[in-house]
């Protein structure tokens, strides 16, 4: 079993166990159900709007975790973290993985980890940005995982897979990634009133 496997499995497990019991103890309400399918929503329309499209379904897209972020900024993990799953669920339908085992990397895990936002609250900026940070690095690395372990045939000859997907994906979703963040930390300011610390 590669080191990148390992890696994949661990990191699934406790991403997957974390958010179980972040989750645990929700309750439903129409603003909520509201709030999440709205999100997911716009998540799926702005994924679906590809800048830069790469090969294999990949690219640069209209930054489509921005929605996330704020949802899991204004009104907290656990919604957010439910609309992630929605919208992974609805990735699968439109844009079905090359492999089954993309499932927790490339389509849970990579949404799943930026609901984690707000881990060091949202009461200053700092924070906000230190955690949409993490959150971000954390999902890009379950899509560099991804790439290393399904996509490392793809890369060039003579080329180590980690580099080709870590070059793959920063230059596509890591992109992305950063311009949400910067866009977060513009919007945020806006809803201060709204702002509380937040921890895991």
């Amino acid at each position: 079993m590669s080191m990148a496997v390992i890696i994949a499995v661990l990191l699934c497990v406790g991403m997957f166990g974390v958010s179980l019991f972040t989750v645990k103890g929700f309750t439903w309400s129409v603003k909520s159900m509201t709030r999440i399918g709205v999100v997911s929503g716009v998540t799926i329309v702005l994924y679906m709007i590809k800048l830069v499209p790469f090969p294999q379904g990949g690219g640069c897209s209209l930054l489509s975790i921005l929605p996330i972020m704020l949802l899991a900024v204004l009104y907290g993990k656990q919604e957010a973290l439910l609309s992630a799953i929605v919208v992974a669920l609805l990735k699968v339908v439109l844009a079905p993985p090359y492999f089954i085992m993309q499932l927790p990397l490339d389509y849970f895990g990579a949404m799943m980890a930026v609901a984690y936002v707000p881990m060091f609250g949202t009461d200053k900026p700092s924070k906000l940005l230190a955690g949409a940070t993490i959150a971000a690095a954390l999902s890009t690395f379950f899509s560099i995982l991804s790439g290393t372990i399904f996509f490392g045939q793809y890369a060039p000859e003579g080329m180590n897979p980690w580099l080709y997907a870590s070059v793959y994906n920063l230059l596509g979703y890591g992109v992305e990634a950063t311009l949400s963040i910067v866009v977060l930390l513009l919007i945020a300011g806006k809803f201060k009133s709204k702002l509380s610390p937040e921890v895991v």
